[in-house]
């Protein structure tokens, strides 16, 4: 019976002291737990194995870097480039890293029809621009970045390869 007592005891106790409940009645929990990457850098996946490498030193706080398929507030691609396969968004958009982070984008090897890719990337001023040494094998695109917006592999336009001819004419 006495640790029946006890036992009754200790719940009550227990129930009394609240707990949940949002709010947290006025009191000081604290500050909330480090979400996101932060410093010490970090690997986020996105769908179909797009992901993002935030290298230690490129963020000073955590981040909650996001990476979705999506196309929603992009602006249009520039004339005559053509998508190979989806477009991405690295959110949070203009997102700027002290050192450059990896990203990599799928993109559809058969939507090239043989051309070579070139991956594109919203600028500051949500203009479309290529990334330089970006590399492509087996149906990804890689390259590095120093800030977050939209990203999508293109094809350029095709130009027409017409026979140059020359004319010489001997007296």
């Amino acid at each position: 019976m006495k640790s029946f007592v006890w036992m009754l005891v200790a719940v009550l106790s227990l129930t009394a002291c609240g707990g949940g409940g949002g709010g947290g009645g006025g009191r000081n929990t604290g500050p909330a737990a480090p979400s996101g990457i932060g410093s010490a850098g970090g690997t986020v996946t996105g769908p179909n194995g797009s992901q993002v490498v935030v290298p230690a030193g490129a963020l000073s706080t955590n981040v909650a870097v996001n990476v979705a398929q999506s196309s929603q507030g992009a602006p249009a691609l520039p004339a005559g480039m053509t998508g190979a396969g989806q477009m991405f968004a690295l959110t949070p958009h203009g997102t700027q890293f002290s050192a450059p982070v990896t990203i990599t984008i799928p993109y559809d090897v058969a939507a090239t029809n043989g051309a070579v890719p070139i991956l594109y990337k919203t600028n500051a001023q949500n203009q479309w621009e290529p990334v330089s040494a970006a590399t492509f094998a087996a149906g990804v695109a890689t390259a590095q970045i120093s800030s977050f917006s939209y990203a999508q592999v293109v094809v350029p336009p095709l130009t027409r390869n017409e026979p140059v001819r020359g004319w010489d004419f001997w007296l």
